[in-house]
This record gives C-alpha cells, structure tokens and sequence, in this order.
C-alpha cells in the first residue's frame, strides 16, 4: 500500500468520522419549537421573536430552534382553525420537541394543550390571558410558562391622572377572537375603582369597529385591546395600523391602546405588555428546564407584571392633553417617546 493511498484513506476516515460525529451532535441537540397564533408579520410577534433571538445569542449550549406561526387571531386569517391545528401538529411530530414554546391563547387552546401528561414535548406557554387551568395545565407535570397580565392598574392610574376630581366612564372595543375575549374577561375582573366601565365590544369587521367607537362618544377614554386586519365593505380589508390611526383621528373618547403597536401606528398613549421581554425570558425558562437543575419538574410558572409606556407626544397635544412628566421619562427610557 502507497503512502500515497494510506494518507487518502486516512484523510477520508476523518471526514467519514467528522460527518457521523457532527450528524450524531444535530441529532441529539435539544429542540425547541416555537408556536406562535398569529402570523410572522404581526408586530407583536415579531417583537417576541427578536427578543428570543437575543436570549439565543447570549446563549453557550447548543440548542436547535424553529419557529412556526398558527396565522390566526384575525377576521381576515386565510385558512381555518383547523387546518392551523393540523399543519402545527404535523410539524411538531416532524421536529419531535424537546419543549413546545406556545405563544398566545390561540397556540395553547388548539395545539399546546393536546400534549398535556406525555413525555416530550414539554409545554411552555407564554403570554396566555386566560388562566393556565383554564387549558388543563393545573397540576400538569409537563407544564411551565409565563402568562400574562395586562397593565390594567397602569391605566387606571393614567385615566384618574388625566380626568382629576372626578369619576370617569370608559368604552372598551377589540377583535371577536379568542385573546381578546380573554383580556375583556380580565377586564372586567379588574376593580377599576373611580373609573366606570361603561360599554364593550368585540368586533369582526371594520364597519362595526367604526359603529361602535361613533357610539362610544360619549365616554371620557376609549379602551383599545388591540387592533387587526379586518375585511370591509365591497371586499376591502382595513390593517391594524390604519384602524388604530382611524380610532385616533376620529375617536371622541381620548384612545389608550393596550398593545405597543398602537402608538407605533399613530395613537397617542399605550400601556402594553412588553413583548421582547417576553421572548427572553420563554427562552430562558426553556434553556433552564433542558439543564439539569436542583429540583424536580418544571421551573415554576410566573406571571409578568412588567408593561411599556408608548407616547406620541404630536397627537396627544392635537387633543389638549398634557401628561405627567413620570409617563413621558418612562417612554423616553423604553425608547418609545415619540415627537
């Protein structure tokens, strides 16, 4: 045998050996699945996933993730429930999940909650509005997550800051989909003290979107839970953002949005759950329940008590509205004080 054969050989074990050894270090890496309800180019999700993305690059274990998104959650969403459900367990039994992140009710309501009590995959839900044992997830030993809050007391506080002196009445108008159901009921739990909850909506499309904020002029402030695309008259379909620039151009009640968008599309003053916040600390839990930790079971679930303040200083100015400067420095350090 050649020298010149041996060192081929050799050379060629190597490779052969480095293959079978780097196929075997993918094969055996944990996996993530992340789940979402809405599609990709929802500014939430969006949002969520870059802060994910941050906690991974901080991250030293090798970790496989991959993202999948529902699509659903708005009236204008192309393909049913269904048809979401099957096409997310059919990526599930092909990736095989160490943990399943399920983000939003939707996610955990359709797919996240048919994988309570098996082995694999773990279930980590995450910005859920309904209670975990509403899901079944009570007691499951395969179960974590962070559900969320929204800042109710947040804009309470700013509702009594803007209308000093006197008792406040507040109209409430969202999307007929199942997270917005789910904050409307925590709500309507909340004890709103001197403000008055006076009437509610969930809508479907835009005309009664814009039905409801006409008959709603009555109220001091106009509760915004969140805003997507919805169809219209003659086949149109009105986006998010140019129905919350609508709602606060024409609304009579000063609007508050409780999601980050809203300011983003033009309102002027948002209390909303901070989303990248979200993202890092889902990836964190996750990374926490793949090591080997000191106690048994999941890490424990968590509430998020955090929230963002949004200002857009030009249209609250167009309604005479002068905020207390504690609002304004805490958008300015959030970076979402706008001019």
């Amino acid at each position: 045998m050649t020298t010149k054969l041996v060192k081929n050989l050799l050379i060629g074990g190597f490779i052969v050996a480095f293959v079978v050894l780097l196929g075997f270090f993918n094969v055996t890496k944990p996996r993530i699945l992340v789940l979402h309800s809405a599609a990709p180019d929802s500014p939430w999700v969006q949002q969520v996933d870059r802060g994910m993305r941050e906690a991974l690059k901080k991250n030293r274990r090798p970790v496989s993730v991959e993202w999948n998104y529902l699509g659903l959650g708005s009236p204008t969403a192309t393909r049913s429930a269904e048809e979401a459900r099957a096409q997310a367990r059919r990526a599930i039994e092909q990736m095989n999940p160490d943990v399943l992140i399920a983000v939003d009710d939707e996610a955990n309501s359709l797919v996240a909650r048919d994988y309570i009590g098996r082995e694999t995959p773990r279930i980590l839900y995450l910005s859920i509005d309904r209670t975990p044992a509403e899901f079944g997830y009570a007691d499951a030993a395969n179960v974590t997550g962070i559900a969320e809050r929204l800042p109710w007391a947040a804009v309470r506080d700013a509702v009594t800051d803007l209308f000093p002196g006197r008792s406040t009445t507040m109209a409430v108008v969202g999307i007929d989909n199942e997270t917005d159901r789910a904050e409307l009921a925590q709500l309507q739990a909340f004890d709103w003290g001197p403000v008055t909850v006076e009437t509610t909506a969930l809508v479907a499309t835009a005309g009664a979107w814009r039905d409801f904020v006409g008959r709603s002029a009555g109220a001091d402030v106009l509760l915004v839970l969140s805003a997507q695309d919805l169809p219209d008259e003659g086949g149109a379909v009105v986006t998010a953002a140019e129905l919350n620039r609508w709602t606060q151009d024409n609304a009579r009640p000063m609007p508050i949005g409780v999601q980050g968008d809203f300011v983003a599309d033009g309102g002027g003053l948002s209390f909303s759950p901070p989303p990248d916040d979200y993202g890092q600390r889902a990836i964190g839990l996750a990374l926490d329940w793949l090591d080997d930790r000191q106690t048994p079971g999941p890490p424990p679930p968590v509430e998020s008590s955090h929230f963002d303040v949004a200002v857009r200083q030009a249209a609250l100015a167009q309604r005479g509205i002068a905020l207390p400067p504690i609002y304004l420095e805490a958008a300015r350090g959030n970076g979402t004080l706008l001019p």
